[in-house]
This record gives structure tokens, C-alpha cells and sequence, in this order.
């Protein structure tokens, strides 16, 4: 028990490193993600040996998705940067473009809501539906986190990044 726990903590600790890896790494942030669920969502012995394989799956499918939709974009020339930052971007696209990104979206959203379902479906034959609430708002949670992270590097970085040229 003592050496879970201290996996648990160095486990903890190496996520903090990995946070602002997402868009770099998005195997990183999927063990990231997943550290954080095991540290912070508490299952009986049952649950936990059933759960841990399932959600890992839920998560590299959920990355599959969305690396399909990122190259499904890229073969139309259409290289989007993290959601926020991409209003210079999608003003120079053409028509054409703009509405095959639009295309890919609605259907990179309704891939992930037939993910979510089936996954769903998973989760509710494992865990109890307070349970399933919990890691709900945890992933929420994770999320937010994440947002407000990248949110606060932002501000600190510098305006200028080479003399004569204002970053943005």
C-alpha cells in the first residue's frame, strides 16, 4: 500500500511537468490526464480492476479521433494551433476551406458524442452512477485546470520575441 501511495505522488509530480506538453505531446497529455483521474478518483477493489483498462482505451480513442480530424484538416492545407488562437488562421482560408473545416468539425464532434456513448455504455457496466458523476466532474475538472494553465504561461511570456516584432 505504501508503495501505491508513493507511486501515486511521483506520478502526481511528473504530471505537473507534462501539463503544457498537450499540444506537443498528446500522449502526454493522456497520461497526464490519466494520473490525475487515478489519483483523484477514489474506486472499490472491483471497480478498479475493471475501470483503469476501459478509460485508458476511452482515451486513446479519443486521441485517434481527434488526430484524424487534425489530418483530415491538413490534407486541405488547413493547420489549425490550440482552439483560441486561430482567428488569423481561419480569415485566410478560402471558401472552400472554411467550409470543409466547418464539415470536419461537426463531424469530429458527432464521432466523439458516438465515443462518449459507447464508452458510456462501458463505464456503466463497471461503476456505480455515482462513480461514473465523479469522473465526470474530475475530467471536467482536469480540463478547466489545463485551460487556466495555459492561460497564466501565456501571460507570462514576453511581448517581444525578437526586436521590432510584437508577439501577439
Amino acid at each position: 500500500m505504501k508503495r501505491l501511495w508513493i507511486l501515486l505522488l511521483v506520478a502526481a509530480l511528473c504530471a505537473t511537468n507534462v501539463l503544457f506538453a498537450q499540444e506537443k505531446n498528446p500522449k502526454a497529455m493522456i497520461q497526464a490526464r490519466l494520473e490525475y483521474m487515478q489519483k483523484n478518483l477514489t474506486l472499490s477493489g472491483q471497480e478498479n480492476q475493471n475501470f483503469w483498462k476501459v478509460y485508458q482505451e476511452y482515451l486513446n480513442a479519443e486521441m485517434k479521433t481527434m488526430d484524424t480530424y487534425r489530418k483530415n484538416l491538413e490534407k486541405q492545407g488547413i493547420k489549425l494551433g490550440a482552439p483560441g488562437t486561430n482567428k488569423e488562421i481561419i480569415e485566410k482560408l478560402t471558401d472552400k476551406q472554411l467550409t470543409y473545416l466547418q464539415d470536419q468539425k461537426f463531424e469530429m464532434r458527432k464521432n466523439m458524442l458516438n465515443l462518449e456513448t459507447t464508452y458510456y455504455k462501458k463505464f456503466k457496466a463497471i461503476l456505480k452512477p455515482h462513480t461514473i458523476q465523479r469522473m465526470y466532474d474530475l475530467e471536467y475538472k482536469f480540463k478547466k485546470t489545463m485551460a487556466e494553465k495555459k492561460k497564466e504561461a501565456k501571460k507570462e511570456e514576453p511581448l517581444f520575441v525578437n526586436p521590432g516584432k510584437k508577439k501577439r
